[in-house]
């Protein structure tokens, strides 16, 4: 389990753990105006603080499809996520960051983004478009936009329309509308979340530091002493 202080998105079907969760809609039961509420202090306090893409602006940063850094990196943490899930964004936009910054740079870690699309169709579209952006090498600069622009579950903000706002605003080529449209990879992005439950992934953010499973969105000291445990 996550360390104390690392939440994470459940999936259905899963045990209540001891640590906070946000659930989806079918298990949030009387808890569920607490929790939106929360959610919304959350967002509304990082509301004029959400970061730019970063991929693109990082001197030396090698891309590749769903993947930052080195292939020769002796480290490859696997991060699988929703983009719906407000502990991703905590995650993505912090102790992810760090290491990209740091350790991806340097080419001792290699980052690796899966897509666990759970909390419903928005998370779904989401995870198509990034792969959209990702046919023009923007994949992380999208992933980063979505994370930015999160504002709750399934209320139109990852829509067709807004995904296809987002990637005029990041200027991307007329043909990702065409791939969003065509729903190109609908089934890549069905396929990751059957291989996340073939993994045991049940939350997000879930990761996998040299195969070694982590879950919750685990602060850089401690992400950096699991990376240390596998090297």
């Amino acid at each position: 389990r996550a360390r104390a202080g690392s939440p994470c998105c459940s999936s259905p079907g899963t045990r209540a753990a001891k640590r906070p969760l946000y659930r989806t809609p079918a298990f949030l039961g009387v808890t569920v105006l607490a929790v939106a509420l929360g959610i919304v202090l959350i967002l509304a306090g990082r509301a004029d603080t959400t970061p730019a893409p970063l991929a693109s602006s990082v001197p030396g940063l090698r891309a590749s499809g769903h993947t930052l850094g080195a292939e020769a990196a002796p480290v490859t943490v696997e991060v699988w996520s929703d983009y719906q899930c407000p502990y991703c964004r905590q995650f993505a936009e912090g102790a992810q960051r760090e290491l990209i910054r740091n350790e991806v740079v340097q080419g001792s870690v290699r980052l690796v983004h899966r897509d666990f699309a759970f909390l419903g169709a928005e998370s779904e579209l989401a995870a198509q478009a990034a792969n959209c952006a990702g046919e023009q090498e923007r994949y992380f600069d999208y992933h980063d936009k979505l994370f930015a622009e999160q504002k709750g579950e399934n209320r139109g903000t990852f829509g067709k329309d807004a995904l296809k706002r987002f990637a005029t605003q990041l200027g991307l080529a007329p043909s990702f509308n065409a791939c969003l449209d065509g729903g190109r990879y609908a089934a890549d992005v069905k396929a990751d979340r059957a291989a996340a439950s073939q993994k045991g992934v049940t939350s997000t953010p879930t990761l996998f530091v040299n195969g070694k499973k982590y879950e919750g969105a685990l602060p850089i000291a401690d992400l950096r002493r699991a990376i240390n445990a596998a090297r």
